[in-house]
């Protein structure tokens, strides 16, 4: 019973610490068509996502520089064009976390750079 569990444990330790164990994220590529709907629509949830977040009130205007990288799912990064409350243009930059086969949009963080 004993060498059992013996060969047991030296089959099965290995095959856990295997399956616990999570990939790096891939590296960043860019995005180069920043008008296709898919970005647009991602850009757009993070502007509106902010507002609900912050009470705020940005227009999206345009995605000015975008990429993406694949890890437990597709992460977008990017800089967006808005206009403010007194309808003043700034740039923004959001990532948003789309989690893999969930469908489901995260916006991880959402600040302004300009």
């Amino acid at each position: 019973m004993l060498k059992l569990f013996i060969y047991l444990s030296l089959i099965l330790l290995p095959l856990i610490s295997v399956v616990g164990q999570k990939e790096p994220p891939g590296p960043w590529k860019r995005i180069t068509d920043l008008n296709d709907v898919y970005y647009v629509d991602i850009a757009k949830f993070a502007v509106n996502e902010h507002n609900k977040q912050a009470d705020d009130n940005l227009r999206f205007i345009r995605i000015l520089e975008g990429k993406e990288q694949m890890d437990t799912g597709q992460r977008d990064y990017f800089k967006i064009g808005v206009n403010n409350r007194e309808d003043l243009a700034e740039i923004y930059e959001a990532s948003v976390f789309n989690k893999e086969y969930k469908n489901v949009l995260t916006l991880e963080y959402f600040r302004r750079i300009q």
